[in-house]
């Protein structure tokens, strides 16, 4: 896993303490351009391709669409209870993919 990739996992793991200590509740896949996962050696965060958020059997994707045009997108509907953590999810996410120099 990459520097800022390992960095915004860090803070997600202290700000959801509980849900992504479990593994419950939480979960990130980020996915390069070749198709290698954030657990792969050779996965390489400036060919960041796609962040996967899995909160609370909601899946929320971060895809590249050109250059630095992103696109969200829920898979699922969102329950309205679930707003304010997953609006603090995608801050942190978007933080941390936003340092990154993208090829």
């Amino acid at each position: 896993m990459n520097e800022n990739i390992k960095n915004m996992c860090k803070e997600l793991k202290r700000e959801f303490r509980s849900e992504y200590g479990m593994g419950n509740n939480l979960f990130i896949d980020a996915v390069d351009r070749k198709d290698r996962c954030d657990d792969d050696e050779l996965f390489d965060e400036t060919l960041l391709d796609e962040v996967r958020i899995y909160y609370k059997q909601q899946t929320i994707s971060i895809e590249r669409y050109y250059e630095n045009n992103w696109e969200i997108e829920d898979e699922d509907y969102i329950k309205f209870e679930d707003f304010r953590e997953i609006g603090k999810i995608l801050s942190i996410v978007m933080k941390h993919i936003s340092r990154i120099e993208l090829d």
